[in-house]
């Protein structure tokens, strides 16, 4: 159980520094010098869909003393010729890291409140997030959890872009011995304005999204989250957690 405990912080270890040097070669801020109204939609609606907020959990509550912190790390694949017009170095790559820290603590009543918070090394990128949840079940050994997680994130840091995402997700989790498979889906609402003088219009969209994974618990304390998102662009993410 040790040995698999160390290879899955290492493993998450070794995702986050190999991102994060990718990002810092990239020199990936952003900034608009040129581009089009159609461009910066896409732009907004890919940004915006890869910074809202995600829980990356299941939908079961952590009750009135729970709480957990984490470490999590999404790949998001994006257009990499409608980003190189937004990045300060015109070479965005290919797929956005997204490294998060999140905190959830549970209250009485079945509601979870959590935060996660952005910043994306080598860029001018910072994002705050904030989630309220509340379980219609909060499940038993026969039965599932099923949770309804409002949220909402402001991206910060981005003098050239005001952006803002809120969105509604309904999830359903049920555990099995270590193991707690999930799913959920849902919708985002995106906001972006340009302010760097060009003149585009604002971009106000909304996409739907979908999810499934898995937790692994190793220890009474901690645990580790895989997630596979489908969205207006496709994520993936990894999360490990302490706490109880």
């Amino acid at each position: 159980m040790r040995k698999s405990l160390s290879h899955a912080v290492s493993g998450l270890l070794l995702i986050f520094g190999a991102m994060a040097g990718n990002v810092y070669a990239a020199g990936n801020d952003i900034t608009f010098t040129a581009i089009s109204q159609g461009d910066f939609d896409t732009f907004v609606d890919e940004l915006g869909t890869a910074i809202a907020y995600n829980p990356v959990s299941p939908a079961e509550p952590l009750g009135t003393l729970g709480f957990e912190v984490g470490l999590a790390v999404s790949t998001v694949k994006i257009d990499k010729t409608i980003w190189n017009q937004a990045v300060s170095d015109g070479a965005a790559p290919s797929t956005l890291p997204i490294p998060r820290v999140m905190a959830r603590k549970g209250l009485p009543f079945g509601f979870d409140i959590g935060a996660s918070i952005i910043s994306v090394p080598g860029s001018n990128v910072s994002v705050t997030g904030l989630e309220v949840r509340k379980a219609i079940l909060e499940g038993s050994m026969a039965t599932p959890a099923l949770t309804v997680i409002a949220h909402g994130s402001k991206l910060s840091g981005v003098s050239d872009l005001n952006m803002t995402t809120y969105g509604i997700d309904v999830g359903i989790s049920k555990g099995f011995a270590m193991l707690t498979p999930y799913a959920g889906a849902g919708q985002v609402w995106i906001k972006g304005s340009e302010k760097s003088g060009l003149g585009l219009s604002d971009r106000n969209s909304s996409s739907s999204r979908s999810y499934v994974g898995i937790k692994v618990g190793f220890l009474p304390f901690m645990n580790l989250v895989a997630q596979a998102d489908v969205a207006k662009v496709n994520s993936y993410s990894l999360r490990l957690n302490v706490g109880f």
